[in-house]
């Protein structure tokens, strides 16, 4: 990777090559011995756990729920807290961060021993990080790090310390990161991968406030660490920012090609080659710096084979500037033309604004959802509140009158409740199934600009802007016709062939018996059913096929959802079996509502499955 204090050189503090980790959670107890004897089952079973983690998640989870059960008959509230830590970072490992941070918040509910308090508060921590909300995750991790610095307990110290440098470091706030490093550091000598990894770090932030001093001293540290560890791919980062380094200052190309040129190395033995364009780049700019143009030519056109986006404006760069300095001008203007020619990172600035801004929508969206629930409270409190001053007042005036009038008015009123709860359950049940869709969808876009997948990023911002819409409007309405139902179903069968890489086919039929923008069917009721086809019945089958199909019958407007799955059997315990986006039970409410709410309207559910396949049958009656 290549640096430059010129804009058509990449940027330095862009693209330092950093290698944070959020450390993983390692718990240990200072017990005395006679406490380890009585309770050596559970210790086993929670270092089996630990031991499993990374190679067997599920087998993890089985020793870990073992020991929890453990625990729990003989109650020990430490033991327990140490179960729920080890549990809660394995549901963080599969990304399960409401299972976790509920482990967590029963541990912060007991009187726990410092040291579990601080790893209760350091996996708190790692959840707000991963969902980046990294102003929570610092706050939780600055007191954890309070408490351990209490219990002594560097091993799990130097993890905190590093995750407050990884957060400051992403927000570029490089002095509170050099500060956490560096006290991490100073721990670490427990475990060199995990000092090497600190070192690599720390280097980076020297480099970004041009301490170079202090670069040069931890970067060659960290290499004589890595060169007796072997860690060959870490060796190829340090090379590759040393190249950097040596071009950046100018005081020795010669070290810098050499240094690239290992880099390169080790990387083609490691099959790394999503970093090799910017590590030939760095080498073809150093022999552009001592202007050995040829070879510099020849390193960039390496570089070029296969680079995309912004790279590769800058290999073009470099190599318009080696033609000029071999006054071959038509190559170079060649060259030039195809850097301005080069439009990924401005696309990829306004893909990230266009993100930012549907976040913005959706988080808006459950703002007002919430606000919409707290209002609706508020109007019953207000109705009781009425309703008792009316009877008070009714009571010192017309007496006898005032009773009569108060039963009828307070019969009234417990019917005007009774409305506003089921009301407000319907609201609440959309509450559920809104943020669901957009969270799926958001993080479908995010995966491929983080690729700069340019065509597919582009394909799903214009199906999810059309999703986001029909969700929005209709999200507050009990009924939708057939058109925005069939169009919604459109859009989000087109964002999971994307994000399935086609591994499934799909078909929506309308049937001339059906008038698309008359017919009406209750909003958002169809898509949970094919959610649950794809993430379900066609799961591990790379030739999946569904039939979505509207017809009327005898005026009755039937939807038949098909997949060719593997099907499942439908038991009286399971029986109202759905993905979690909206169970069975939700629907069903649903539709009991509306029957009471709505005119002449009825909604059932048929569910027939088998070993070819499922098929879910929706009958509506609106006349």
């Amino acid at each position: 990777m290549h640096y430059q204090h010129h804009k058509r050189f990449i940027s330095r503090k862009t693209y330092l090559l950093f290698v944070f980790l959020i450390i993983g959670i390692h718990i240990s107890t200072a017990q005395t011995q006679e406490e380890v004897a009585k309770h050596q089952q559970i210790e086993v079973l929670l270092q089996t756990s630990k031991k499993l983690a990374q190679t067997a998640i599920d087998s993890s989870f089985f020793y870990v729920d073992k020991a929890l059960q453990t625990a729990k008959l003989i109650g020990n509230d430490t033991l327990l807290a140490k179960a729920n830590i080890q549990k809660s970072s394995l549901h963080i490992f599969k990304k399960e961060f409401s299972k976790s941070d509920a482990l967590l918040q029963e541990n912060l509910k007991k009187e726990l021993p410092k040291h579990l308090k601080g790893l209760t508060l350091h996996n708190l921590g790692t959840i707000q990080y991963y969902k980046q909300d990294f102003e929570k995750a610092l706050r939780l991790y600055l007191q954890a790090a309070k408490i351990l610095e209490q219990t002594k307990n560097n091993q799990q110290l130097v993890s905190t310390y590093s995750n407050i440098g990884a957060i400051n470091a992403s927000l570029k706030n490089y002095k509170n990161a050099q500060l956490y490093l560096e006290r991490a550091l100073t721990l670490s000598d427990f475990n060199e991968v995990i000092k090497l990894q600190i070192l690599v770090n720390l280097s980076n932030i020297y480099y970004s406030q041009e301490l170079f001093e202090k670069y040069k001293a931890s970067i060659f540290q960290a290499e004589e660490i890595a060169l007796k560890h072997n860690s060959k791919n870490i060796l190829a980062t340090i090379y590759t920012n040393l190249a950097m380094f040596y071009t950046d200052e100018g005081s020795d190309y010669d070290l810098a090609a050499t240094y690239g040129k290992k880099a390169i190395a080790l990387r083609k033995e490691l099959s790394t080659t999503n970093a090799l364009n910017i590590t030939y780049n760095n080498v073809g700019h150093a022999y552009l710096k001592k202007k050995e143009y040829h070879k510099a030519i020849s390193y960039l056109d390496s570089a070029s084979i296969g680079a995309k986006g912004i790279v590769k404006s800058y290999i073009y760069n470099n190599l318009k500037e080696s033609y000029l300095g071999l006054e071959q001008y038509k190559t170079a203007l060649y060259y030039a033309d195809l850097k301005d020619a080069i439009k990924d990172s401005i696309t990829n600035e306004q893909q990230k604004e266009s993100v930012a801004e549907l976040t913005e929508k959706y988080e808006s969206e459950k703002k007002e959802q919430r606000i919409n629930i707290l209002d609706t409270q508020n109007k019953l409190q207000a109705l009781t509140i009425q309703q008792q001053n009316y009877l008070l007042t009714g009571l010192a005036v017309f007496a006898l009158l005032i009773v009569v009038l108060g039963y009828f008015g307070f019969k009234n009123y417990k019917i005007q409740q009774q409305l506003d709860k089921v009301l407000l359950q319907q609201r609440l049940r959309k509450t559920q199934l809104n943020p669901h869709f957009l969270f799926n969808a958001l993080q479908s876009i995010q995966n491929f600009i983080h690729q700069n997948d340019k065509e597919k990023s582009s394909a799903y911002l214009t199906s999810y802007s059309k999703l986001i819409r029909l969700v929005l409007e209709k999200s507050d309405d009990d009924f939708s016709t057939i058109e925005d139902d069939s169009t919604a179903l459109e859009s989000y069968l087109k964002l999971q062939l994307l994000n399935y890489d086609n591994k499934f086919a799909y078909t929506i039929n309308i049937e001339d018996s059906v008038t698309e923008d008359f017919d009406i069917l209750p909003t958002l009721i169809t898509q949970p059913f094919v959610e649950n086809a794809i993430l379900h019945g066609l799961k591990d089958n790379t030739k999946g096929l569904i039939n979505i199909t509207y017809f009327k019958k005898n005026n009755i407007l039937f939807v038949t959802i098909t997949d060719n799955g593997k099907g499942f059997e439908i038991k009286k315990e399971d029986a109202k079996r759905l993905h979690k986006s909206m169970s069975m039970e939700i629907i069903q409410e649903q539709l009991k509502n509306l029957n009471k709410t709505s005119k002449n309207f009825k909604g059932t559910i048929d569910i027939d499955s088998s070993s070819k396949g499922t098929q879910v049958t929706l009958s509506f009656t609106t006349t």
